[in-house]
């Protein structure tokens, strides 16, 4: 019993010494990149990973010949060349397709998917043929096609994050990193299932195409299939999750281990395609995870993956070194010369893949340049996937071991090779090429960025040495630390000439008011330079003479920073609770589709569809039968509209972001002042387009308005409320526990408002207003006449979606539209006019009976609400008193703002006051004579009129006519007639009159026009930083997930309710 107890501790205590070798891996590979970067300067190109290789290669090959069996390091190595493959697959790679696919950027993967695919799919399998022609026919092993195949589809796997990496940190081409990125992305799961395929048809024997037919079906479409749903499960779980720091990591780990094992054991589908499309939906929807625990998460999968590569890398270090030795009989010195032909033959088929798919990639609207082709060809890099796929073919004891040994020799040296030549020249080849500078433009903004930073440090310079507490500094030891500096170590470590660019630009610059010799070399005077001043700009910038003719590209680059500007703020804006975790997805999304094509236009637009009705939503309002039915739609109509509300409000909210680059880096105006101005005009007039977006929610939905604004209220009263507490505990005045507790309780119903159902108030229900009583028109109406109405509309309620037609130009008008909600545009000319409640679109032209439509009308600015007014329910609201000359007054205005604006300069708003205030009515009055005084206005509207001047001369008029008399003139009215008579002086005090003014007018470029009306956290002003405990030293870990972000300061806009005149 004693020998057995014995030889299970020996036993354990050999497994253990893995554990030793295991720490001198991890620390040597950390000592190794802290003297790479450190001490080195990152001057050696070596990838890390074949540094580890090779570590383990060296400590494989001096374990197998030091003859020491009691030694604890050599155990450990021993045990670590005898594990299982298979655990390996099964420990490691989870994580590593996890992390590839969930930390990646969807956005960006989803623009290049179609090209991906491409390279995935159709290239694996050009490929896959191209190494097992090799393996088959240059090769002198005999290997069948089966072998061959399988052995290509090992090495079609790449993994290019050397040249990834490098293509961002260069600012070089973004679509080709995302390319490239994708590519590897996917390829991994096409050549796994190829891999499984072909190893399972060689060890079972099994040639039917039937099963082959049905693998493939299996492992390509089930395996995405159960990882996408697997990724809706997790999104919906962790959407009710709120900064659970431990829980949230923990879970993407357990899910990525338990997908994987499911798929693969369980299921037999492609493990790796289910954790692939899963990964990618959760990046999809990345801001599931709470916005605290991002950055931990983050952190948390860089050190695992760190952690995996190493012990991949020294692994099969080992193992390759004992292959080496243990296999003399077996590999020879030929096979060296084998593998050096099999990597040129890789590039060979990597370069045929290009070439066939390029035109493809061109189609899917992927354009590259032959130099981004040459990128591309080399970034065929081997790693870990191909390694962890040939260990488990090494311990498959059904292949002939041979092959086996011949299979890890190859592709181990191909992984090797392509690591230490590629990784190593992809980044001389990256500047051979040009490609290290990025754009031109991009190199502007970068030399007017550090012209910025340049400014601001002098002025600070200069304020520091008029400050007596700085009188013992040594000022000649600040050079290190100034700007130039940072430029010069910059321009050394990426071999560009900023710093010569920015000081001779400097020097012409200053040459203009202060000439010298041309010979001499002036280094920046910081104490001469001029002390920046907010919105100054012209003694602030740095001319740049080559920005003009780029004027395509510097708007793009210009506005590409400005919609990441606006995601930050989004960002922000999410950070703080104002918006939902949804709104944001919605907002990221579209400005990441924006970016791609450089366009503001599109970024509102995007926003703009959300606004849509959905096509179940469109029935659901229809449908209009049942109680409970119309119950549940109003509560998802009330749902759309609440988001309807959020996306404009964060949007509107943005600007201040855009002002902000603007007043506080006036140098970007220095580009190309005519395209900034142009740029800032188009921001404008979409901000002003939401706030009239908002205008009208405000006004058409009450409730859901009220509901959005209490919210966003008890938002910033929890955020004041954070604050204190956070005050209170670094004060002493509460205790660690009182803290914590109090904390989570807010932290709680932030997340209750953020991400819970939205509520109404008691008693309340998710309906909006009826839409006859928002008609001023039916206002005075008895509720028995307020109910006939509503049975004449009822049969005639229609909504527009948003950039939907109501009238198109030049068009039959059989029918007008009464707009109940939202807001209708016209275009005539250079002329916009915004219609709202209350308007009649068409009104004139119907009532005329004979006009067309004399412009298009269209929901520009969301959903429009109306009923439609024909024959009937014109007659109708003609033949009531009580509105008639309501519906006068808006037929009279369409018909003097289309036909007669140079003649009537008033708005439609102010011609609807007017008429009702200020102009005379007549209707069907029969026989009856008007005298008319010199310059004054009569319309007729309907009907004729007899006008006699003073020589008893008879003018007839008929309907639609604007008469301007130059003389004093008697008018004959008959029993059709009806008409509008006013005095030119009434109507230039309405122009005049500040009371009557528009504030909305297109042409009026005040700022103020776009100042918010709601609360909102001042943008300028919100800092983020992490609140730590002040105690943290001595405070537990798992306390951790205390960690949040706070505003340091918050401030409230809460300016009065800006009138609607719009018309």
């Amino acid at each position: 019993m004693n020998s057995t107890v014995d030889s299970h501790s020996e036993s354990d205590s050999k497994s253990s010494t893995v554990i030793l070798f295991l720490s001198f891996s991890v620390l040597s590979s950390c000592i190794y990149k802290i003297i790479l970067s450190k001490f080195l300067k990152n001057k050696i190109p070596l990838p890390f990973t074949v540094v580890v290789l090779l570590i383990g290669f060296i400590i494989g090959i001096i374990a197998a010949r030091v003859d020491n069996p009691g030694d604890d390091f050599l155990y450990g190595e021993i045990e670590l060349s005898q594990i299982n493959p298979h655990l390996m697959y099964y420990i490691f790679l989870p994580l590593l397709i996890f992390d590839s696919s969930f930390n990646g950027h969807f956005h960006v993967i989803k623009q290049q998917l179609l090209s991906a695919i491409l390279l995935a799919g159709p290239g694996v399998f050009i490929s896959t043929g191209v190494i097992a022609i090799c393996g088959i026919y240059i090769f002198p092993y005999g290997w069948s096609w089966l072998v061959g195949l399988m052995f290509g589809s090992i090495l079609s796997a790449t993994d290019p994050i050397a040249v990834v990496a490098l293509l961002h940190d260069s600012g070089a081409s973004k679509s080709l990193a995302a390319l490239i990125d994708s590519e590897s992305l996917l390829n991994d799961g096409s050549a796994f299932v190829i891999f499984l395929i072909f190893h399972d048809i060689l060890v079972t024997g099994n040639h039917g195409a039937k099963k082959i037919v049905v693998d493939i079906v299996k492992y390509s479409i089930g395996g995405p299939a159960f990882g996408l749903a697997c990724g809706v499960i997790s999104v919906f779980v962790l959407n009710r999750i709120n900064n659970e720091l431990e829980i949230e990591i923990a879970f993407t780990f357990a899910l990525a281990y338990l997908i994987f094992y499911v798929s693969d054991v369980e299921l037999g589908v492609s493990a790796v395609l289910a954790v692939v499309f899963m990964g990618l939906y959760m990046s999809k929807y990345k801001y599931c995870i709470s916005s605290n625990v991002q950055p931990a998460m983050a952190s948390a999968w860089r050190v695992v993956t760190y952690f995996i590569n190493v012990l991949i890398f020294t692994v099969t270090g080992i193992i390759l070194a004992r292959l080496f030795i243990g296999t003399a009989t077996d590999i020879s010195a030929k096979d060296f010369g084998f593998s050096i032909a099999l990597y040129i033959m890789i590039h060979i088929g990597r370069l045929v893949t290009v070439i066939i798919l390029y035109p493809l990639m061109k189609c899917s609207g992927v354009h590259l340049s032959w130099k981004d082709c040459v990128i591309l060809t080399w970034s065929g890099l081997r790693g870990s996937m191909s390694l962890i796929l040939v260990l488990i073919v090494s311990l498959d004891t059904e292949i002939e071991t041979i092959t086996r040994h011949r299979f890890l020799f190859h592709i181990s040296m191909i992984v090797l090779l392509t690591l230490i030549i590629n990784g190593t020249s992809s980044k001389y080849l990256v500047k051979i090429l040009g490609l290290h500078h990025g754009t031109k433009e991009s190199e502007i903004v970068l030399l007017q960025a550090f012209e910025h930073v340049r400014r601001q440090t002098s002025w600070k310079l200069t304020k520091m040495k008029e400050d007596e507490k700085f009188a013992d500094v040594d000022w000649t030891n600040l050079t290190e630390y100034l700007p130039d500096k940072l430029l010069e170590e910059l321009d050394e470590e990426n071999h560009t000439n900023y710093h010569q660019q920015l000081s001779r630009v400097t020097m012409e610059s200053s040459s203009m008011s202060a000439p010298q010799p041309s010979n001499q070399t002036t280094p920046l005077d910081y104490d001469s330079q001029p002390n920046p001043t907010v919105g100054k700009t012209k003694d602030f910038v740095v001319p740049i003479t080559d920005a003009n003719h780029h004027g395509e590209n510097i708007r793009n680059e210009l506005i590409t920073r400005f919609l990441t500007a606006m995601a930050i703020d989004y960002e922000k804006q999410w950070y703080l609770g104002m918006i939902r975790r949804k709104t944001l997805n919605i907002l990221i999304k579209s400005v990441e589709q924006a970016k791609q094509k450089c366009s503001l236009e599109l970024h509102w637009k995007l926003i703009l569809e959300h606004f849509r009705l959905s096509i179940f939503l469109r029935y659901l309002i229809k449908f209009d039968r049942f109680r409970c039915i119309n119950q549940w739609t109003d509560g998802l109509f009330f749902d759309h509209i609440f988001q309807t509300i959020e996306l404009t409000l964060s949007f509107h909210s943005a600007k201040t972001r855009l002002d902000n680059i603007r007043l506080q880096f006036p140098e970007l105006g220095n580009l190309n002042e005519r395209i900034m101005d142009e740029i800032c005009d188009e921001v404008k007039t979409y901000q002003i387009n939401a706030m009239y977006i908002l205008l009208d929610l405000k006004q058409s939905y009450r409730l859901c308005w009220i509901v959005q604004m209490t919210r966003r209220c008890a938002q910033m009263l929890l955020k004041y409320e954070s604050i204190a507490i956070i005050q209170l505990y670094e004060t002493g005045i509460l205790a660690d526990n009182e803290y914590s507790h109090i904390l989570k309780l807010i932290e709680n119903k932030l997340f209750n408002l953020e991400y819970g159902k939205i509520r109404v108030f008691t008693n309340q229900k998710k309906e909006f207003e009826k839409a006859i009583y928002l008609l001023r028109y039916f206002r005075g109406l008895s509720s028995i006449e307020i109910n006939q109405w509503e049975t004449l509309f009822k049969s005639r309620h229609r909504w527009f979606q948003p950039d939907s037609n109501l009238l198109e130009r030049n068009q039959k008008v059989t029918n007008a539209y009464l707009i109940i909600r939202g807001l209708v545009q016209h275009k005539n000319g250079t002329l916009t006019t915004y219609y709202k409640c209350g308007n009649i679109i068409g009104a004139d032209a119907f009532f005329n009976n004979k006009s067309s439509s004399n412009g298009t009308y269209y929901a520009s600015c969301g959903l429009v609400e109306t009923f439609v007014i024909d024959a009937v329910v014109l007659h109708s609201l003609l033949s009531d008193e009580k509105i008639s000359r309501s519906i006068y007054n808006e037929i009279t205005a369409h018909v003097i703002t289309n036909n007669y604006r140079s003649l009537v300069q008033l708005t439609h708003p102010q011609l609807k006051t007017f008429l009702n205030e200020k102009a005379m009515f007549y209707k069907n009055q029969s026989n009856l004579t008007i005298e008319l005084q010199a310059n004054q206005r009569l319309l007729l509207l309907s009907g004729t009129i007899s006008c006699y001047s003073n020589n008893d001369q008879r003018t007839e008029y008929r309907s639609m006519d604007l008469i301007i008399f130059p003389s004093p003139i008697m008018c004959e009215l008959n029993s059709s007639s009806i008409a509008y008579t006013w005095v030119d002086e009434d109507e230039l005090r309405y122009l005049n009159s500040r009371n009557y003014k528009n504030p909305f007018s297109m042409a009026n470029t005040d700022t103020n026009l776009v100042e918010p009306f709601y609360p909102l956290y001042l943008g300028d002003s919100i800092e983020f930083t992490p609140r730590r405990h002040s105690g943290s030293m001595t405070r537990p870990i798992e306390n951790l997930n205390n960690l949040q972000f706070i505003p340091t300061e918050i401030d409230i806009n809460n300016e009065g309710d800006i009138p609607m005149h719009i018309s």
